[in-house]
């Protein structure tokens, strides 16, 4: 039997202080020694008619487009744009991919192959390359990707359908024939499960598909959604039965949230479910459910 329980919250009153600075007489708007230089404010995008990301399952078949645009139309563009490609995040690992661009829009694609030959290795299951354009105007140059300080997009990303630059990320690409017959239970933090139970998973659809806890009366499927483009695992909030067998808890519902936690890998044959777990008389909080297809 189990004796799980069940988190209850507390509301807290927070006190909030706030602080006054001083102000100089001769402070305004903006100082007569502040230079302020206009930077065109430059967009990178991947375009719908490419790969999304970069299948490690097919390589050779990656074709990666995006474009480089200005975000205001008609606004003055730069003298000229470099377009360069930063890996995994690092601003110390960037390369030249394209030099002396000078006119925008600009169309680019990129293959494996490419990005092989910059970095020099092979692309690896996690890698993530950003493409973006350093900038020129005048005699004064905006990287992207600047080893200290911030890169020239960094202040604008909160403009609507902006994109300081386009991302694409190596993954094992989902296959809906993975993800449906028999899978062996590799932990369960909740309990319901133990391992080495099998547990078998229903295909609904190409990014979709479900399966039963048992340990529940009236069990009711648990459908899993999956984002193809980042193999990212969901489940919207439902109800899985009337109530668990091991204690008189009701209505037991799970969700999953999207998140990099909760997430498939065909290239293992597994899968991580960071699952909610809640009953009418609270919540029991969140617990990883990990499963490998059966051999």
């Amino acid at each position: 039997m189990k004796n799980r329980k069940i988190n209850i919250f507390a509301a807290l009153t927070l006190g909030l202080m706030i602080a006054f600075a001083g102000c100089k007489k001769d402070d305004g708007g903006i100082r007569s020694s502040v230079v302020i230089k206009s930077v065109p404010v430059v967009s990178t995008k991947i375009e719908s008619t490419g790969s999304q990301a970069i299948d490690l399952l097919n390589l050779a078949g990656f074709s990666g487009k995006f474009k480089v645009e200005l975000y205001f139309p008609g606004a003055t563009p730069p003298d000229k744009v470099d377009i360069v490609v930063r890996k995994n995040g690092s601003n110390a690992n960037v390369k030249v991919v394209k030099k002396d661009v000078t006119t925008l829009p600009y169309s680019l694609t990129v293959t494996s192959a490419d990005i092989t030959a910059l970095f020099g290795v092979a692309v690896a299951l996690g890698d993530t390359y950003d493409f973006a354009p350093d900038l020129y105007v005048g005699v004064n140059k905006y990287e992207a990707f600047p080893t200290t300080g911030t890169g020239n997009g960094a202040g604008v990303i909160a403009y609507p359908l902006y994109s300081d630059y386009a991302r694409f990320a190596a993954i094992c690409a989902y296959d809906p024939a993975i993800y449906e017959g028999d899978f062996v239970v590799v932990s369960d933090a909740f309990g319901d499960f133990s391992p080495g139970e099998v547990v078998k998973f229903t295909k609904i659809s190409n990014n979709s598909f479900s399966f039963i806890d048992p340990y529940v009366t009236s069990p009711l499927p648990i459908i899993v959604t999956i984002n193809t483009l980042n193999n990212q695992a969901t489940i919207a909030k439902q109800k899985i039965g009337n109530q668990f067998v091991w204690a008189s808890y009701t209505n037991p519902n799970v969700a999953v949230a999207a998140s990099s936690t909760s997430v498939v890998a065909p290239c293992s044959k597994t899968i991580t479910l960071a699952i909610a777990y809640t009953v009418d008389q609270g919540s029991f909080g969140t617990y990883n459910l990990v499963l490998k297809k059966k051999p």
